[in-house]
């Protein structure tokens, strides 16, 4: 068949007019674990599980012993499910050439599913592993599931707030993804709990606050208001927090950094004219387009100027996480500090 999307594989589940073969990856884990799922549910009689299905991890599993199962006939009809994550075929040119021979022949009754969880499957960057995905876009479908836009998260909450018998404004759902992130999985977990909090009612603001989990991404925003209000007391007592609950320094160090890009980009839009969502044209904020809404907001309190200050700053801090002995606290705490200076500074020229 070829590359198909989300709407076509929904029209293969509906209608049974299934592949031979499929790829699946792509960045949202959420989808890619639901839709294998659902091929497994139309395509595997339980009752014959034991002898029609076969699962295998491609870090442990030999590509030969894989496609020696998918050779098989199903037992009492049906068909033979092969399901194998994260095979690792930039590591081996003859695995390459054995699954592009298979393709070429698969057998009718054999449905065989390569999936990426863990691992990355980059074929804009790999000769091997885009000869790889013509392969099984010759034999049948391949499926890239990337993460949802916002508007498409705020329906699905909305939808499964319905569902459970509750109500949530699209304006609260944009709200609870800006606290939650956009990971669908830890959305779905979160609107089951505010679901059985609001007991058949709203989900509300403030119900959302008092029972949701903010995510890294959240609760660096609140670091990152701290840090341009120049409140150091407010600034410290989330890095704290995050230092508490054992956040990586690196991922708090990569997070912070990430908003002063996205406030960078948002001010260079601004100067050039263009509006701060039209960054989302040049750089991937699918799912997150709230992060250039918060940058918006927080990059009206540097110039330019200071901004690129911040980030050599920044910069800085990850060498000496990176390639230092130094204590992690430390070097985030001094980073702190001079962003908290270099925020000083611009509120003191605006006076």
């Amino acid at each position: 068949m070829a590359k198909i999307g989300e709407s076509e594989l929904k029209r293969q589940l509906k209608t049974g007019d299934f592949s031979k073969a499929y790829l699946i990856y792509g960045e949202e884990s959420y989808l890619k674990e639901y839709y294998i799922g659902r091929l497994k549910e139309k395509n595997v009689n339980p009752d014959f599980a034991d002898f029609n299905f076969h699962s295998y991890t491609g870090k442990t599993a030999s590509l030969s012993d894989i496609l020696s199962d998918a050779e098989m006939l199903p037992m009492m009809g049906g068909r033979n499910f092969i399901l194998v994550c994260d095979y690792p075929f930039e590591k081996s040119a003859a695995d390459t050439d054995a699954i592009k021979e298979f393709l070429s022949d698969i057998p009718e009754t054999t449905m065989l599913v390569f999936w990426y969880d863990t691992a990355s499957f980059d074929s804009k960057n790999s000769s091997r592993l885009k000869s790889v995905e013509n392969a099984f876009s010759n034999a049948g479908s391949v499926v890239v599931l990337d993460r949802r836009s916002e508007d498409d998260l705020v329906k699905m909450v909305v939808s499964g707030c319905k569902k459970r018998n509750a109500y949530i404004s699209p304006e609260n759902a944009k709200y609870l993804i800006s606290v939650s992130g956009s990971d669908i999985k830890t959305l779905m977990n979160e609107v089951d709990k505010l679901c059985a909090g609001a007991g058949g009612g709203e989900v509300t603001k403030n119900l959302i606050n008092d029972l949701a989990v903010k995510c890294l991404q959240a609760r660096i925003f609140d670091l990152s208001k701290a840090i341009l209000r120049g409140d150091y007391e407010a600034a410290f007592d989330v890095l704290n927090t995050l230092f508490a609950i054992k956040e990586d320094p690196v991922s708090i160090l990569s997070a912070v950094s990430g908003g002063y890009v996205d406030m960078y980009r948002v001010k260079c839009a601004k100067i050039a004219g263009e509006r701060f969502d039209d960054v989302g044209k040049y750089y991937n904020y699918k799912g997150r387009e709230f992060l250039l809404k918060n940058a918006l907001s927080n990059s009206s309190r540097l110039s330019v100027g200071r901004l690129r200050r911040s980030l050599d700053v920044l910069m800085l801090a990850d060498n000496s996480l990176k390639s230092t002995s130094a204590d992690k606290r430390l070097i985030l705490e001094e980073t702190l500090v001079k962003l908290l200076l270099i925020t000083k500074e611009a509120a003191y020229d605006k006076d």
